[in-house]
């Protein structure tokens, strides 16, 4: 059975050509891959150094071992690089 839960990441990297994020989620022993169509914004992008909630499942997705099924941007909280 496979682990899923809700967390608060950021967002490490944008791929344009995947179309999708790579996410850093404290508490996972690995990175989680956001496609596109689960970024809740107006374009479906992101940026790296936002910080954003995201819903994750643990199934492997673009070499990653976990894959997010819901992401919304966190603007009221800020990323604090190096920390």
């Amino acid at each position: 059975m496979s682990r899923s839960g809700t967390s608060v990441g950021t967002v490490v990297r944008w791929d344009g050509q995947a179309r999708g994020a790579v996410l850093e989620v404290p508490g996972l022993p690995g990175d989680c891959w956001a496609d596109a169509a689960v970024v809740e914004t107006a374009d479906g992008t992101l940026r790296a150094g936002q910080v954003v909630a995201v819903e994750w499942t643990e199934e492997p997705a673009h070499g990653l071992p976990f894959r997010a099924v819901r992401v919304q941007r966190r603007e009221d909280l800020q990323a604090t690089p190096g920390a």
